[in-house]
């Protein structure tokens, strides 16, 4: 990446109040006092004041980067006027504009403002620059001022890596100058530069994005190369490898609106073992490569509730956990002026919002969020101050409805696309997908493609990936929309069922309508985890009837299966597991029963695919065994003990009994050497679940003392650790005392002969401790209220 330039810059694209800031921390670094801003009032026009053993220390901000030399002066007369009701007198007062000053300007100014201080000093926008060069710390923390153009973001993209490239850089072009600096953005910048990762969690909406876009922006400008929401795993590993600087960016890392709607069921384990590798690297006095991970709140409870590898990867960014939390009112406030000064260029409609206190109501709505604030103000641009007010106020009293009316207008097709990709992978879901998925539209290839020509830009982003075309909900909040449609109408739920084409596809709308009186069930979302529960209760006869028929032509071969192809096999039972546990979920509703004659055709099936394995050793049969039985116990919620379903559940255990008894005997008489290797292997790794399951190897198929000895002899070559966990499942499996084993593994555990149990899991979601790191104080004494003044007086950036 090129080198940033020296400082030269207007200053254009500072709103009043950052240039301000900026004002206020540069000359706190230039003179090593500590300046404060000071409310505008009844005591002067003071904008900036510091102490001195000499006195005080004022300094007047005038953001007018176009102005001449008579406005220049003109504003000099007023505050010189002005000063007369600080009601004392400076030791020192500086003059500061962003307009550009002639050495005679500069001079002329200065008489206009004598006998205001002791010492006056004028200063212009060259003086601002020639400073700010001495202070790139400053320079970096008002991004602002070095991404004020399109090419500097546009720069960012060719040195990165973006999965929506387009889309993601329009939004941050979009929304860098309606950043409002608050304390949780250094929370999230200190954690980051201590810890190399931050994650920051909230409610949607609530500017979790926004944050981890100036951050972004800030590594981007030390010289980072940026990677935004990778796709491709292997890819991963090599921008970890290389010597690049390097910050990956998960925005949402575990689902939009959900666990893993992100369309990939192996994402928890691989970005939890990125995360193990950089958190590695930092520890190895790496700082090479930063995470950057957003998550909503709801969803990381969800997640580490129900994904083993993600509460393991959350427990290590324990220290680097940001919540962003409900912003100050005043933080509320600056960026809602941030939004209207920019985005409201009409004279008449700025003079209307500069008046009265319709901000003060919105700033202060128990629903406000900046995207919602974002969303109306983008969308009112052009009309006048009384509608943009009222939309507001509608948004905020309404939240879900934000998106209502643009959705209602829309035709069916462009309605049924919408609502079917609110249930894929949030972040891409490939054109060919969509269309199979709206399989009941005749001829739906030329409708689809008008479709997505008609929602491009507003509901939908186009993305070219993998050669191919894919599609994204243009924004989250739309999604929550669709989701709650969704609940409200059983004819367009019954249109996504009988549109599914394969098993999975169901099991986001199944999770979603999930009965509540189960134990597990712990109502993380706001308006209920069984959000799909009364429509998915009106559309259960279809509903169950799709599941059973998808499982039925669920992909897996009959027979000749090999030990790899019997992964397979996991997820069918998985699959199976699920489908009883979703008729459970139903069980009052009509048409909710699990049909007997059909259950029992799909346990055939199961042991004819069992049958079918070729298995030739005992550890990928014990490891097949474990997983099957995992798969059923997570499939498998906490029933009571009279639940009509359970026998059911039991039965597909007995199939995984099955599958052990059938290839066990064969392994053990057919295997001439290398069978105790080959079980102390496979108990080493998997006594646990085989004790827990109650299977043990045929007693005339083996010696056990051979294998105590064998695995006494070779403990070496194994974790000790993993040994001793398990080495009371490992007797109770083999049924022998291993006290060959038992004697070298304490001499090797230094003789502590008692394994330490695996920690317990929580039983409810247990999220992060927030992270320890103080920001620095925020002054917010600036008033707001002038700001909102300013639009009656001011044009928006970019006019003359």
């Amino acid at each position: 990446m090129s080198g940033i330039p020296a400082p030269d810059y207007d200053f254009a694209s500072l709103s009043p109040y950052d240039f301000e800031v900026f004002v206020r921390d540069l000359l706190s670094s230039q003179d090593g006092l500590i300046y404060s801003t000071y409310r505008v009032g009844a005591d002067g026009g003071i904008d900036l004041k510091a102490t001195t053993d000499k006195g005080w220390v004022v300094a007047q901000c005038k953001h007018t980067p176009s102005a001449d030399k008579r406005s220049v002066l003109r504003a000099a007369r007023s505050e010189a006027g002005k000063a007369v009701g600080m009601g004392f007198t400076p030791v020192r007062y500086l003059f500061i504009t962003s307009a550009e000053l002639t050495p005679g300007a500069e001079g002329e100014t200065r008489e206009a403002l004598a006998g205001v201080a002791d010492t006056v000093e004028v200063y212009g926008r060259g003086w601002l620059n020639a400073v700010l060069a001495q202070h790139p710390e400053v320079e970096r923390r008002h991004f602002k001022l070095w991404i004020s153009s399109t090419q500097a973001v546009r720069a960012m993209l060719q040195d990165g890596v973006f999965l929506r490239g387009e889309s993601r850089i329009q939004r941050i072009e979009r929304n860098y100058l309606r950043f409002v600096h608050h304390a949780t953005c250094s929370i999230a910048e200190l954690t980051l530069e201590k810890h190399g990762c931050v994650l920051l969690s909230g409610a949607p909406g609530a500017g979790k994005t926004t944050i981890a876009e100036y951050l972004l922006l800030l590594w981007w400008h030390r010289g980072f190369r940026v990677v935004v929401d990778p796709r491709t795993v292997d890819q991963w590993w090599a921008w970890l490898g290389d010597e690049t600087p390097t910050v990956f960016f998960f925005d949402d890392a575990w689902g939009q609106t959900y666990h893993q709607d992100h369309g990939s069921r192996h994402h928890d384990a691989d970005i939890s073992e990125l995360i193990e590798s950089i958190v590695e690297k930092r520890t190895c006095s790496t700082a090479s490569k930063v995470l950057i991970m957003t998550s909503r709140v709801q969803v990381l409870r969800d997640t580490v509730r129900l994904s083993d590898a993600s509460r393991r990867a959350v427990e290590r960014l324990a220290h680097c956990h940001v919540p962003v939390e409900r912003l100050p009112y005043d933080i509320r406030s600056r960026m809602l002026f941030n939004h209207v000064h920019l985005s409201i260029t009409d004279p008449q409609a700025r003079r209307e919002l500069s008046i009265g206190s319709w901000w003060q109501r919105v700033a202060g709505h128990q629903n406000y969020s900046p995207r919602l604030i974002e969303i109306v103000v983008q969308r009112n641009k052009s009309k006048c101050a009384t509608d943009l007010i009222t939309d507001l106020e509608e948004a905020l009293d309404n939240p879900h409805e934000v998106w209502g009316a643009s959705f209602r207008a829309l035709p069916s097709i462009d309605q049924q696309l919408l609502l079917t990709m609110s249930l894929m992978d949030s972040q891409l879901v490939q054109w060919q997908e969509v269309v199979r998925r709206l399989a009941s539209i005749p001829s739906p290839e030329p409708l689809i493609d008008a479709a997505v020509e008609r929602l491009n830009g507003s509901w939908i982003t186009k993305v070219l990936h993998d050669g191919g075309q894919s599609l994204a909900l243009a924004d989250p909040s739309q999604r929550d929309f669709l989701i709650q449609h969704l609940s409200t109408s059983p004819g367009a739920m019954t249109s996504i069922i009988k549109n599914a084409i394969k098993f999975d596809d169901l099991i986001p709308v199944c999770r979603r309508g999930e009965a509540p009186e189960l134990g597990f069930n712990l109502r993380l979302f706001s308006s209920g985890e069984d959000l799909f529960r009364r429509v998915l209760d009106t559309c259960a006869q279809e509903l169950l009837a799709r599941l059973r028929e998808l499982w039925d032509f669920y992909p897996c071969a009959a027979t000749g299966h090999t030990y790899g192809d019997s992964r397979e096999l996991v997820s069918l039972v998985e699959a199976l597991t699920l489908t009883v546990r979703f008729h459970g979920d139903r069980h009052t509703a009509a048409g909710a029963a699990l049909p007997a004659d059909w259950f029992a055709a799909a346990l055939t099936r199961l042991r004819l695919l069992i049958d079918g394995l070729s298995m030739k050793s005992i550890e990928p049969l014990a490891e097949l065994v474990t997983e099957l039985a995992t798969a059923a116990e997570s499939a498998t919620p906490a029933w009571s003990s009279h639940h009509a379903l359970l026998d059911p559940i039991s039965q597909i255990c007995d199939v995984i009994v099955y599958a052990w008894d059938q290839h066990e005997p064969r392994i053990g008489l057919h295997q001439d050497t290398g069978y105790e290797a080959d079980l102390a292997e496979a108990l080493v790794q998997y006594a646990n679940s085989l004790a827990a399951l109650g299977l043990r190897p045929t007693i005339d198929t083996y010696q056990p003392d051979e294998i105590d000895a064998y695995l006494a002899r070779h403990i070496g070559e194994y974790e000790p650790d993993d040994v001793a966990e398990q080495i009371d499942s490992i007797e109770n499996v083999a049924g022998w005392n291993f006290t060959d084993t038992r004697e070298r593994l304490s001499r090797l555990l230094n003789d502590k002969d008692e394994p330490t149990p695996p920690s317990p899991r929580p039983a409810f979601a247990a999220l992060p401790r927030p992270t320890s790191v103080t920001a620095p104080p925020v002054d917010s004494t600036t008033s707001v209220a002038a700001l909102f003044r300013s639009l009656g007086t001011s044009s928006a950036p970019g006019r003359t």
